[in-house]
This record gives structure tokens, C-alpha cells and sequence, in this order.
């Protein structure tokens, strides 16, 4: 036994517009989203690691890429207490984004920032 089932054109076209609109999420997503400033940024984050010897060390990264490396033996307990916090790690991703010269310049802001 067969069933017929006529469908009209109005149906046709409320079940292409129903398919259609289960795919955009909202009707604005295009305004919001400018394709042709699709810009990727970089990614720079700081990750303090422990040395099985009581050291450690800070990592800067750039996206999955290490770019510096700031050794715990080269700078005073005072300095290693500040960039252990919060405030430590914004301060030396403030300074890769300025441009590290060295160690040296380094530590030099590093003590203007704890006085």
C-alpha cells in the first residue's frame, strides 16, 4: 500500500528556508564579522617552571615558539618573589612586548618596578 503525498511549492520552499536557517546562528553574524580584517594575533605567555635542583626558570612564548628564557640563578630572591606572582608575569610579558634587550636591561627594570 502506497501512500501519495502531494507537496506543494509553499511547502517546498518552508522546508529549504527551515533547512537554511537551522545553519546561521543568528541573522547579525555577518554584520559583526569582517572577513577582510581576519587577523590573527600572536599569543605571548609566560610559564614559570621548578628545576629538580631548587631552581627555576621563566619561559616566554610566542604562540608554541620559547623566545626567552630568564634563569632564576641570575637574579636575586627578592626579584624571583615578584615574578612568581601575577603581577611578575604581566611585567615580563609587558617587557617581551617592548622589546627585551638583554638580562641586564632586564633586571634594571625589574628593580625600578619592585622600588
Amino acid at each position: 500500500m502506497k501512500k501519495n503525498y502531494e507537496s506543494t511549492g509553499s511547502e517546498a520552499f518552508e522546508s529549504k528556508e527551515f533547512q537554511s536557517a537551522k545553519n546561521i546562528l543568528s541573522k547579525f553574524d555577518y554584520d559583526l564579522f569582517d572577513e577582510d580584517k581576519d587577523v590573527v594575533e600572536k599569543v605571548i605567555r609566560v610559564k614559570r617552571v621548578q628545576l629538580p635542583n631548587s631552581g627555576e626558570k621563566w619561559k616566554i612564548f610566542e604562540n608554541t615558539k620559547t623566545v626567552f628564557v630568564l634563569d632564576g640563578s641570575k637574579i636575586s630572591k627578592k626579584e624571583k618573589e615578584f615574578l612568581r606572582t601575577a603581577d611578575g608575569f604581566n611585567f615580563l610579558i609587558a617587557q617581551y612586548r617592548e622589546g627585551i634587550k638583554s638580562l641586564n636591561n632586564l633586571r634594571v627594570e625589574l628593580k625600578n618596578k619592585i622600588k
